[in-house]
């Protein structure tokens, strides 16, 4: 986990405007990588099952889908080193590091959806 934290930190360090684009894009394009998953991917999901955890799952694993993408430039960056330093492929690393991103994503996304369930906002 440290060596993947210092790599983070590292590709941060250099390229602190992606981090600005990445933070404006997440920023204007909100309603996609937030709308799609409650409009459009629940009502789908909806038209197949009434079953409201699988409904669920799907919106939850598909907002963290959406966001994780304005993650790639830095989850390539950092699978480059991860891949020099451990000896694998650097695609190897990169769909290691996507798909914790993307679980990630989809816990913190699903945790939201549940406390605005909770709240009803």
């Amino acid at each position: 986990m440290n060596l993947y934290l210092h790599n983070y930190l590292d590709v941060f360090k250099r390229n602190f405007m992606l981090i600005v684009m990445a933070l404006v894009l997440l920023a204007v394009t909100f309603f996609v990588w937030a709308g799609v998953p409650f409009f459009i991917i629940g009502s789908l999901v909806a038209d197949f099952t009434s079953n409201f955890v699988i409904i669920y799952f799907c919106i939850a694993l598909s907002g963290g889908f959406l966001f994780s993408f304005y993650f790639v430039p830095f989850n390539v960056k950092v699978a480059k080193n991860i891949a020099r330093i451990k000896n694998l492929s650097v695609a190897v690393a990169f769909v290691y590091l996507q798909t914790v991103w993307i679980l990630v994503s989809s816990l913190i996304f699903g945790t939201a959806l549940i406390l605005m369930n909770a709240l009803q906002l």
